[in-house]
């Protein structure tokens, strides 16, 4: 399964940056995307699963079970993931 790193790598032309600044760029594109496809998800979700994902989760999550937990309550997860990366670069192609 293609990454999220190797899906905005693809989806991105970031210039002359350096790596630094692209891992950085690379790292923010991620959370927007991310926080994007949670709020999506938890509309899908009942409130019984809602109830599960925020007590199982806590504030200190790790992202490999959030993505886990995600992936198997609502299958279109990746899928989700992979349209709002696509969102932001049409956003940014725009500008």
């Amino acid at each position: 399964m293609e990454t999220l790193r190797d899906l905005i790598t693809a989806s991105f032309t970031f210039g002359d940056l350096s790596n630094e600044d692209q891992n950085k760029m690379i790292n923010e594109l991620a959370d927007i995307a991310v926080q994007r496809t949670v709020m999506r998800t938890l509309d899908k979700m009942t409130d019984e699963e809602v109830k599960n994902f925020e007590s199982t989760m806590g504030d200190n999550a790790d992202p490999a079970k959030v993505f886990s937990y995600l992936e198997s309550t609502v299958p279109s997860f990746y899928d989700m993931l992979r349209e709002e990366v696509l969102r932001l670069q049409a956003v940014s192609a725009s500008q």
